[in-house]
C-alpha cells in the first residue's frame, strides 16, 4: 500500500524517448450507446479533422475544436459532424480496413469490408464518379512526393485485386482511370518509393519496379509457412494486363518514371540490371552513370546467386538474417540463364546420424508490414508465431539486405518509423537537422491465458553489433487503463498508425521546467502579491516562450479501446529530468522525500558530457539539466551532512565540478545551506531560475529546515561543505565582469557575504596574529582587502565574529577616501584601547597608528588621532605632530597650543623634541625648563622622602673614592624610574648646553631649594659668572673634584653634558681663554686647600698642581701653600715649574740669538744697496 500511494504522488516516469498525449477519448463508437463489440480498426487526422473507422463498418468524422482556454497545451475538443457507413457487401466483415487520405486532391480512399470507395474531404461525401468496387488493400502513395503538392497529375494509388495490382489515378475533378495493372495477386501491402514498391501478400515480401514490370523475391512472412514457396533469386518479369490508352494514362506514367527516365527512358534498376527487361548488358551495356549510387555491383547482383532451398524448418533469424546481414558476395553462375543445380540425393547426403530435430510449432500465418524509413530503404517483418520474437529486415531499392536486422519482443501487430535517421558512418560532420531514427511496434505477450498489449521503441540507425540495443517502452500509466509491468502494457488490443501529415502538439511540462520562474525563499504578503504583480505582466511573453520550446510534431497515432493517442517524441528536457526524478525520491513510510541517488545523477551528467545542442530547446534543456543534476548531488551532500555522514573527497570534487559547469545561480546553493541561507540577497528581481528548479528548491526546503542542521565546522559540515563551497563561491568571484556572467549585484553580494562568512567560519581555530601563505587568514585577507559587494553586511559579519583588524583591512579597501581614513583609525583606536579582536593581527598598533598618520592628508584626523596617540604614549604621539615627512606637517606655536588643549602630558615631550631635536627651536627653552622645574620642584615641596633621597645621593656621591665619575653620570646610571628623577636630568643638560633662559626667573625659582638643587645652582653661578661660588659648591657641595677641573678648563657649560670621544665638551668658541682658566684655577686651589679631609686636601692639591700647575703662579702657589707641608706634596709642581724657567729662558736666548742674525742680515743689505745706487748730491739753494 505504501508504494502505491507513493506512486500515486509522482508522474509516471517520462524517460524513454516517446511519450503519449491525449488525442481524445471517450469516443462514442457506437451509434446505439456504449458497446464493448465495436473497436476502432483504424484513425486518420487532417487540417483539424478526425477520422476513426470502427468494427461496426462505421467512419465517425470527427471536429476537433480548438480548446475554449487560450492554453495550446490544453485537448481539443472532438465534436462528431457524422456518422458513415461505407457501402459493402459483407456484414460480418473486420468492418473498416483503412481509411486512405489523399489531401493533395481533397479526396479519401476507404476499405470496408474489402470493399473500395472513395469520397471528398473534409465532410467525406461519395465520389459519384467512383462506383465502389471489392479489393484487399488500397495504399502505394509514394511517399517520396509531398502530400500537399500539387494536384495537377492527381495522386496514383495501388489498389491491390486477388490476381493482380492496379494502378489508378486520382484526381480532384476527373474520374479515376486506370494506368496498369501488374500480375502481383493477394497483396495486402506495399509502400512504394518513386517506381519501387515493397509489397506483400499472405505469404512472402518482394520489390517490384513497377514501371519495368519486374519483381524480386525477398522473404516469407514466416518461416514456418509451408506455402511461402522459394523466394529470393533472380528477378521476373510480370505480365502486363494491357489497359485502353489514354492521355491520362500516358501522363500517369510519365508521373510513375520519375526525373530520369523522363529525361533519358533509361534508368538503370536493380531489375533491368539483370538482363530480364530487355536485352542483356552483354549485347548493350548501359553506362554506369544510369546506375542509382546505391545499386550493387553486377558481380553481386541477386541473380548471380542461387535461390536458397526450400526447407520446413527455416527460421528467419538463423538462416536468411545470418546470411543477408553479413554482407557476404553472392557467388555462383555467371549467367541469369542458367539452370540451378539440382537439389542433393539422399546418396550425396551425408550418413552421419545425427539428433532428431524439434518438431516446429504449427504454422499461424502472420500479418506482413511494410515501412520506410527513408527514401533508399524498407522495413519488412519476419517470423514464426505471433508470440515468438520478429525481425525487422532492412533491404535497398536493390534488394539487398544494407544493414543489421532487429528483433522484436513478439511479431509486431503494428509498426511504424519516425525519423530520418543519423548517418554515423558519414566522413563529415553529421546533419545538424537529422534526427535519430526509431521503429514503434506494437507488441504482445500471453501469460497464463491473458494476452496483453505493448508498444516497444528501439533505434532502427545504430548497428546492433556494435552493442546491446536499447529498447524503450510506451508508458500507458496516464491513460487510466488497466496496466502490467510497470505501464509497458495494457489488457487492450492497441493499434497504431502514421497519419497523413504531422500534427502540431504543446508539451506543456517542457515549458513549466525551462521557463524562468522566481523563487521565493522567504514568502511574504507583500512577495505573494508582488510576484502576482510581476506573473501577470510577464504572462504573455512566458506563455509565448514556453509555447516556442514547447511545440513539437506528431505523426503516430496509437489507440486502444475508445481512446486515441499521439506519439510524441520526448523532448530532451522530459527525458533526462525523468531520469533525474526517478533518482530524486525516496519512501519514508507514505511520503516520497528528496533523497538523491547519487550513482544515477553522476550517469546522467556523464551521458550529456560533451553534447552539443542542435536548437534552442536543446540548449536550454542541457543547461537546465546540468543545473539540476549538480544541485541534486550538492543536496545529496547537504542531506548526508545533515545526518553527521563525512563524504568521500571524490565525491565533494564531482558535486564542485558539477556546480561549476552547471552555472547555476550560486544564491540557490547557498539557500540550502545552513548559517548561510542568511547570506542570500534577493533583490528585486528575486532568484530567476528554471521552473523544474524552482519547484525542486521549493520542495527540499519544505522537508528540510536548514536552519536546523548541525553547524559544528570541525564537523561533517566543515569538512563536507565548506571548504568546496568555498572554492565554488571563489570560482564565481573570478567570473565577475565576464560578458557570459549575470551582471545581477545581488548575485555577487550573496557570493562575496557567504564567502566572507565561510573563510570566517574555518579561521576560528587558526593562531592569532599574522597568516602564512595559503592559511585561511591569508585568503581572508585577500578578499577584504579587494572590492566587495556586500560592504555593509561585511562590516556586520565582521563585528560579529569580533574581527576588528579585519575590519579595518575592509575599509581601507572598500571606502571612499573621504572616509576610509577615519573608518580605519576608528577601528584601529577601539583594538588599541582593549575592545576585543579575536584575530590578534594589530601587532604594535600605535605605531601603526603613527605611521598611518603620517600617510594620510585630512588634517583633522591627524590632529585628533595625533592628540588621542600623545596622550597615550607622549614619545610618540608628538612625533605625528614634529614629522617633516609627514603629509600634513604642523607649526610648533599650533602643536604646542593643541598639545595643550588635548594632549597637555604630551607638551614636555614635544618641547623636548623642539629643544633638543635636529632643528632646534631656542624660543622653546624657557617653555621647557619651566616645565621640568614643575615636575621638580612640585614633587620636593610635595613629597619629603624625594628630597631625602636627593640629599642622600649628595652623601654617597661624597664618600665615593676617588676614582669616581662625575656627578651627572652618577645620577645617570643610578637614576629613578621617578619622573622627576628624568626631567631632572634633562633640566641639567638643558641649562648647561643652552644660554637663552632667563637665568633670573629660573634662579628664583630654585633659590628655595638651593641646598637640594646644588648642580642647578652651580650651573646658574656658572652663568652669572660667579666662578668662586660655583667651583666652591663643586669642591664642598658634592665633591665632584673632575667635574671643577672641567669648569676651570671648558667653563660652566660643560659639567653636565654627555662626552663625545675625541671631541671636547664644548665649541671652542665656549672655551675660556687662558687668563680666565688660570683665574678659575686660582680659585679651585683654593678651594682645595679649604677641603676638611686632609688626605682629600693634600691629594686633590698634589693633584691639581701637578697636572694644571701650568696655569698657575709659581709665586701665588707659594704664597698661599701651607709652610708644613712637605716639599713632595708639590714637588711635581716646582720640578714643572723650574723646567718651565730653564725652558722659557733657553728659548728666550734662542729667539734673541735669532734677532740678532736677522739684524746682521737686514744690515747687510742695506749697506749693499747703498753701495749699488751710490751718493746723491742736493744742491741747497
Amino acid at each position: 500500500m505504501a508504494e502505491a500511494s507513493f506512486q500515486s504522488q509522482r508522474p509516471p516516469p517520462l524517460d524513454g524517448p516517446y511519450i503519449l498525449r491525449k488525442l481524445v477519448a471517450n469516443l462514442p463508437l457506437s451509434a446505439d450507446g456504449p458497446s464493448t463489440d465495436v473497436r476502432i480498426t483504424c484513425v486518420e487526422v487532417w487540417n483539424g479533422n478526425l477520422y476513426v473507422g470502427t468494427s461496426a463498418s462505421e467512419i465517425i468524422h470527427f471536429v476537433l475544436l480548438p480548446p475554449e482556454t487560450d492554453d495550446p497545451s490544453e485537448e481539443p475538443t472532438a465534436i462528431i459532424a457524422s456518422r458513415l457507413e461505407p457501402p459493402h457487401n459483407d456484414n460480418s466483415g473486420p468492418g473498416v480496413q483503412q481509411i486512405l487520405l489523399l489531401p493533395k486532391i481533397s479526396k479519401a480512399c476507404v476499405l470496408c469490408n474489402n470493399t473500395l470507395s472513395i469520397y471528398s474531404l473534409p465532410e467525406l461525401s461519395p465520389d459519384s464518379t467512383f462506383k465502389p468496387i471489392g479489393c484487399l488493400w488500397v495504399g502505394g502513395v509514394d511517399l517520396n512526393e509531398d502530400v500537399n503538392g500539387s494536384s495537377e497529375d492527381g495522386v496514383v494509388v495501388v489498389i491491390g485485386l486477388k490476381k493482380r495490382l492496379r494502378l489508378v489515378q486520382i484526381s480532384e475533378n476527373s474520374p479515376p482511370k486506370a494506368i496498369k495493372a501488374i500480375e502481383y495477386g493477394g497483396c495486402l501491402v506495399s509502400v512504394r518509393r518513386d517506381t519501387f514498391s515493397c509489397a506483400a501478400d499472405a505469404h512472402s515480401y518482394a520489390l517490384l519496379d513497377i514501371v519495368h514490370q519486374q519483381k524480386i523475391g525477398l522473404f516469407p512472412i514466416s518461416s514456418l509457412d509451408p506455402d511461402a514457396g522459394d523466394v529470393g533469386g533472380a528477378a521476373e518479369h510480370l505480365a502486363t494486363v494491357p489497359s485502353a490508352p489514354s492521355r491520362s494514362a500516358s501522363s500517369a506514367d510519365r508521373h510513375l518514371r520519375g526525373p530520369e527516365e523522363q529525361r533519358g527512358h533509361a534508368r538503370s534498376t536493380s531489375l533491368n540490371v539483370l538482363g530480364l527487361g530487355g536485352p542483356s548488358r552483354t549485347a548493350s551495356p548501359q553506362p554506369p552513370a544510369q546506375r542509382y549510387g546505391f545499386d550493387v555491383p553486377e558481380s553481386l547482383s541477386r541473380d548471380m546467386s542461387p535461390a536458397p532451398a526450400r526447407s520446413p524448418a527455416r527460421v528467419p533469424v538463423g538462416g536468411e538474417h545470418s546470411e543477408r546481414s553479413s554482407s557476404r558476395p553472392r557467388g555462383g553462375a555467371t549467367s541469369p540463364d542458367k539452370p540451378l543445380p539440382p537439389p542433393p540425393t539422399e546418396e550425396d547426403r551425408p550418413q552421419a546420424e545425427e539428433p532428431p530435430l524439434p518438431q516446429p510449432p504449427p504454422f499461424i500465418p502472420l500479418k506482413p508490414h511494410v515501412a520506410s524509413p527513408n527514401p533508399n530503404e524498407f522495413l519488412l517483418t519476419v517470423g514464426t508465431t505471433p508470440s515468438d520474437q520478429g525481425v525487422g529486415m532492412f533491404v535497398n531499392l536493390d534488394g539487398d539486405m544494407c544493414r543489421g536486422s532487429i528483433q522484436f519482443s513478439s511479431y509486431p501487430d503494428a509498426i511504424a518509423v519516425d525519423g530520418s535517421g543519423m548517418d554515423f558512418s558519414a566522413s563529415i560532420s553529421p546533419d545538424m537537422n537529422a534526427e535519430e531514427g526509431y521503429v514503434l511496434a506494437v507488441v504482445h505477450r500471453e501469460s497464463q491465458g491473458n494476452t496483453t498489449y505493448g508498444v516497444e521503441v528501439q533505434r532502427w540507425d545504430v548497428d546492433p553489433s556494435a552493442g546491446e540495443v536499447d529498447k524503450y517502452w510506451l508508458n500507458f500509466s496516464p491513460l487510466g487503463l488497466p496496466v502490467h509491468s510497470k505501464g509497458s502494457y495494457i489488457s487492450t488490443p492497441i493499434g497504431m498508425r502514421t497519419v497523413v501529415q504531422p500534427f502540431d502538439l504543446v508539451i506543456p511540462e517542457v515549458g513549466a521546467k525551462l521557463t524562468v520562474r522566481k523563487l521565493q525563499l522567504t514568502p511574504t504578503e507583500e512577495a505573494a502579491e508582488e510576484a502576482t504583480r510581476v506573473e501577470k505582466s510577464q504572462a504573455a511573453a512566458d506563455r509565448e516562450f514556453a509555447e516556442r520550446l514547447s511545440k513539437l510534431q506528431s505523426q503516430i497515432v496509437v489507440w486502444a479501446g475508445d481512446q486515441i493517442w499521439w506519439t510524441v517524441r520526448n523532448p530532451l528536457v522530459t527525458q533526462l529530468d525523468s531520469r533525474i526524478e526517478a533518482a530524486q525520491y525516496a519512501q519514508v513510510g507514505d511520503v516520497a522525500r528528496i533523497q538523491p541517488a547519487r550513482g544515477a545523477i553522476e550517469k546522467v551528467l556523464g551521458d550529456i558530457r560533451g553534447r552539443e545542442p542542435q536548437n534552442e530547446s536543446e540548449y536550454l534543456s542541457l543547461i537546465y539539466i546540468r543545473q539540476k543534476a549538480s544541485l541534486m548531488l550538492f543536496m545529496d551532500v547537504v542531506l548526508r551532512t545533515k545526518a553527521d555522514i563525512i563524504i568521500f573527497e571524490n565525491e565533494k570534487r564531482i558535486t564542485e565540478q558539477a556546480l561549476i559547469e552547471g552555472e547555476m545561480d550560486p544564491r540557490v546553493v547557498l539557500s540550502l545551506m545552513p548559517i548561510l541561507y542568511r547570506e542570500v540577497v534577493q533583490g528585486s528581481d528575486g532568484i530567476q531560475i528554471y521552473g523544474g528548479i524552482t519547484t525542486l528548491v521549493e520542495h527540499f526546503l519544505q522537508q528540510n529546515d536548514v536552519s536546523a542542521m548541525p553547524t559544528n565546522v570541525n564537523g561533517p559540515f566543515g569538512d563536507n561543505l565548506l571548504h568546496f563551497v568555498k572554492r565554488y563561491l571563489q570560482f564565481w568571484r573570478r567570473r565577475k565582469g565576464m560578458a557570459s556572467v549575470t551582471n545581477d549585484p545581488s548575485v555577487f553580494k550573496s557570493v562575496d557575504a557567504a564567502l566572507l562568512h565561510i573563510l570566517l567560519l574555518l579561521d576560528q581555530g587558526s593562531a592569532k596574529g599574522t597568516s602564512s601563505p595559503g592559511a585561511q587568514r591569508a585568503e581572508l585577507y585577500d578578499l577584504v582587502d579587494k572590492e566587495v559587494e556586500c560592504f555593509d553586511r561585511a562590516v556586520q559579519l565582521l563585528e560579529q565574529f569580533k574581527r576588528l583588524f579585519l575590519l579595518s583591512r575592509l575599509y581601507q579597501g572598500n571606502c571612499k577616501a573621504s572616509v576610509k581614513a577615519s573608518h580605519v583609525l576608528a577601528t584601529w583606536k577601539r583594538i588599541i584601547e582593549g575592545e576585543e579582536d579575536k584575530g590578534g593581527e594589530l601587532v604594535d598598533g600605535e605605531q601603526k597608528v603613527r605611521d598611518y598618520l603620517r600617510k594620510i592628508r585630512d588634517q583633522g584626523l591627524v590632529e585628533e588621532y595625533g592628540a588621542w596617540l600623545a596622550n597615550r604614549n607622549p614619545k610618540l604621539g608628538v612625533q605625528v605632530f614634529a614629522d617633516d615627512q609627514s603629509r600634513v606637517k604642523f607649526d610648533p606655536t599650533r602643536a604646542v597650543a593643541l598639545l595643550r588643549d588635548k594632549a597637555p602630558g604630551a607638551v614636555k615631550d614635544y618641547l623636548e623634541y623642539l629643544v633638543f631635536g635636529q632643528k632646534k627651536h631656542p624660543q622653546y627653552v624657557n617653555e621647557l625648563i619651566a616645565f621640568y622645574l614643575d615636575s621638580v620642584i612640585n614633587e620636593l615641596e610635595s613629597n619629603a622622602g624625594s628630597r631625602a633621597t636627593l640629599s642622600q645621593s649628595y652623601e654617597t656621591y661624597r664618600i665615593l673614592e676617588p676614582p669616581k665619575p662625575t656627578y651627572f653620570s652618577f645620577i645617570n646610571d643610578n637614576a629613578l624610574a621617578a619622573e622627576w628623577w628624568h626631567a631632572r636630568i634633562r633640566l641639567l643638560q638643558l641649562l648647561s648646553e643652552t644660554s637663552s633662559y632667563d637665568v633670573n626667573t629660573v634662579l628664583s625659582r630654585l633659590q628655595p631649594y638651593e641646598q637640594e638643587l646644588v648642580s642647578e645652582m652651580i650651573i646658574l653661578n656658572g652663568r652669572q659668572e660667579r666662578h668662586e661660588e660655583a667651583l666652591k659648591l663643586l669642591t664642598h657641595g658634592l665633591g665632584d673634584y673632575n667635574t671643577a677641573i672641567s669648569y676651570c678648563l671648558y667653563g660652566y657649560a660643560s659639567i653636565h653634558r654627555r662626552a663625545t670621544p675625541g671631541a671636547p665638551p664644548v665649541s671652542h668658541s665656549q672655551i675660556p681663554t687662558r687668563p680666565e682658566q688660570s683665574r678659575m684655577f686660582g680659585h679651585l686651589l683654593k678651594e682645595f686647600l679649604t677641603i676638611e679631609d686632609l688626605s682629600q686636601r693634600v691629594e686633590r692639591t698634589s693633584e691639581l698642581l701637578e697636572r694644571f700647575g701650568g696655569w698657575l703662579d709659581v709665586a701665588d702657589v707659594l704664597a698661599i701653600v701651607p709652610d708644613d707641608w712637605s716639599v713632595d706634596v708639590f714637588s711635581g709642581f716646582l720640578i714643572q715649574t723650574l723646567r718651565k724657567l730653564v725652558r722659557d729662558k733657553a728659548e728666550s736666548d734662542i729667539v734673541r740669538a735669532l734677532s740678532d742674525a736677522q739684524n746682521s742680515q737686514t744690515s747687510s743689505k742695506l749697506v749693499e744697496k747703498r753701495d749699488e745706487y751710490g751718493a746723491t748730491f742736493e744742491r741747497v739753494a
